[in-house]
């Protein structure tokens, strides 16, 4: 990014031919080139504007300013957390925030990290779009950072920590039933009817429904899923677990051959081509599957419902609770607990139910 420092007159200034004088007084502004943007620079001297626009183009120091720069603040805090080992999606996640940050701090005129008081992290935060959980979990990154920046001794204070909680309100989980899903298979076929490769197109869909709903996967996890990780037995690896241990799931034999039987350009994995963006796939499969459940008359379904759907039906068929956990790649068992709260405590009344005909039938026999 190119930036230019120009000065602007006022109408009696002597120099005012001279846009570029370093002489006078004036009101400093920075050009930004490849934006075509002029913002202010809130000073009348020539060279604190010139640090301004070297803190822009990743040119200043901390020197420059008597203080650390946001800029540079969250260059150190993003190399920290790369020494982290963090999955490539929450390391994603922390950049952009970064990014945005660091954006929204240069189109506001803010050098220095000091200046990010608790009233502009209000006013930064008010530009948040998406449901309360995302704007929850952007608020978290954001105390992350400031927390980061106050063990270094660049702030006085964590001042992101004082931001209010965003409220969220976690809705429930809601498995399909049997018959949804059999409507959802139906309706497969309505998906791209006109399409000249729609067979092949169908058979993707079905394969990745059936998947979803009988190995509990996360759509990203199953829209690159490699073949190699279907065995023999038609058993999914599903993870490696820390203590080197792997987690497979068994597949239904219908699965199975749906899975193996799928063409796809890349012969590594299942649905992946390998060179698209892992997002974008995530994003198409996600718009795909969200076509076939309105056509099932199920517009407020979602694909993360069928990962339910294969939990709920384990719990209530008698598997245990930390079994379930385990399959789901939940970090401990009072995660899979939170958010299957509901369907636990009714398979603890069909415990209690099959205790008590016990009871009924001893009784009887003791009559």
């Amino acid at each position: 990014m190119e930036t230019v420092v120009y000065t602007k007159h006022s109408a009696t200034c002597p120099q005012k031919a001279n846009k570029f004088s370093r002489r006078c007084k004036c009101r400093k502004w920075i050009y930004i080139t490849r934006e075509r943007r002029r913002i202010p620079a809130k000073t009348r001297s020539w060279e604190q504007a010139e640090r301004q626009a070297r803190q822009m183009t990743g040119e200043a120091t901390a020197a420059d300013f008597g203080g650390q720069t946001v800029r540079q603040a969250v260059k150190l805090f993003l190399e920290d957390k790369a020494q982290q080992a963090l999955s490539k999606n929450w390391e994603g996640k922390l950049k952009r925030e970064m990014r945005s940050l660091d954006e929204w701090s240069t189109r506001k005129g803010l050098v220095l990290l000091s200046e990010l008081s608790l009233q502009r992290l209000e006013q930064f935060r008010t530009e948040w779009k998406g449901a309360p959980v995302t704007r929850r979990k952007r608020q978290e990154r954001l105390r992350s950072f400031f927390l980061y920046c106050h063990k270094h001794k660049w702030v006085t204070e964590n001042v992101a920590a004082n931001l209010s909680l965003i409220r969220v309100t976690d809705p429930p989980t809601l498995p399909l039933t049997q018959e949804q899903f059999a409507s959802v298979l139906a309706a497969v076929p309505q998906y791209n009817a006109r399409a000249s490769d729609r067979v092949w197109r169908r058979q993707r869909a079905t394969a990745m429904l059936l998947l979803l709903r009988w190995s509990g996967l996360r759509l990203g996890d199953a829209s690159r899923l490699e073949r190699a990780k279907l065995s023999r037995d038609g058993e999914l690896l599903l993870y490696m677990q820390k203590t080197g241990e792997s987690v497979y799931v068994p597949l239904p034999p219908n699965v199975v051959r749906c899975l193996r039987n799928l063409k796809n350009p890349n012969p590594q994995y299942f649905f992946w081509n390998g060179t698209s963006a892992k997002d974008s796939t995530v994003v198409r499969w996600w718009t795909t599957l969200k076509a076939i459940f309105t056509a099932a008359g199920l517009p407020d379904a979602h694909p993360h419902m069928l990962r339910d759907t294969f939990a709920v039906e384990l719990l209530l068929s008698g598997v245990p609770l930390d079994q379930v956990s385990k399959l789901l790649g939940h970090a401990s068992i009072k995660v899979t607990e939170k958010h299957y709260a509901p369907f636990v405590s009714a398979r603890q009344q069909q415990l209690r139910d099959s205790v008590k005909r016990a009871w009924a039938r001893h009784e009887s026999q003791t009559a």
